[in-house]
């Protein structure tokens, strides 16, 4: 779908999502969805892509919820870099190591009760050799759920059906998944979401006062000012 295309789409999906009374009759929604409309006008407003989407360091990952539609494009070359720099680095902010538990009969990899996708046949031709660690990401989704988006192939290869059933992975946080996606629309959209994730499944379980100072758009997160769109 063309760029215009696609975003008038999306837009209509958030409005959507705007207007779900589970979202609309939150205490904090005037402030929510006015820090929400300025992202999205700044996305908007964003022509140049991050980077080119079409280059074998490209990592789609699929997402659909509350009726948005969209593919994430993931930088694997730029997964690798950062990873390099924090490594190098005494803060570590974008990286942290979990541990997943491979589910004896499905196979499926689990972090505590999230579970964690991935496809050992995904395309990575332009993985860092030198860099054989397995990283995830967050997706948005009601429950959220985890992606490997760097080394699928690695995963099977990293298990011992009689001695060993957990795999050790490299989570990246929340705020800085957006430092490795294709352009400021789903930069917009990948927190937004995360945001209608936040509200939804803490509904009735926490107070709007504290649910507020956890959501991307009102706090706002680092990369949503890094990228100028805050």
């Amino acid at each position: 779908m063309p760029g215009r295309e696609r975003n008038q789409a999306l837009m209509r999906a958030v409005e959507a999502c705007f207007q779900d009374p589970e979202i609309r009759e939150r205490d904090y929604y005037a402030d929510f969805r006015r820090a929400w409309n300025g992202i999205f006008d700044r996305a908007l407003a964003a022509e140049e892509p991050y980077f080119d989407v079409s280059s074998p360091a490209c990592f789609p990952v699929h997402c659909e919820l509350e009726g948005v539609d969209i593919d994430f494009h993931i930088d694997q070359l730029k997964i690798a870099e950062w990873y390099e720099k924090e490594l190098k680095s005494w803060k570590k902010v974008v990286f942290s190591g979990k541990r997943l538990k491979r589910e004896r009969g499905t196979g499926r990899l689990l972090f505590h009760d999230v579970e964690c996708a991935y496809d050992p046949a995904a395309a990575e031709s332009a993985l860092d050799e030198g860099i054989r660690n397995i990283v995830a990401c967050a997706v948005p989704g009601i429950p959220v759920t985890m992606r490997i988006v760097y080394g699928n192939k690695w995963v099977d290869s990293r298990f011992n059906p009689l001695l060993r059933s957990r795999l050790d992975v490299f989570l990246i946080g929340t705020d800085y998944v957006p430092a490795f996606l294709g352009d400021a629309m789903e930069v917009a959209v990948y927190l937004f979401l995360m945001d209608t994730c936040i509200i939804k499944t803490n509904l009735g379980k926490v107070p709007d006062k504290d649910i507020r100072g956890l959501l991307h758009g009102l706090r706002p997160s680092p990369m949503l000012r890094i990228k100028g769109l805050a």
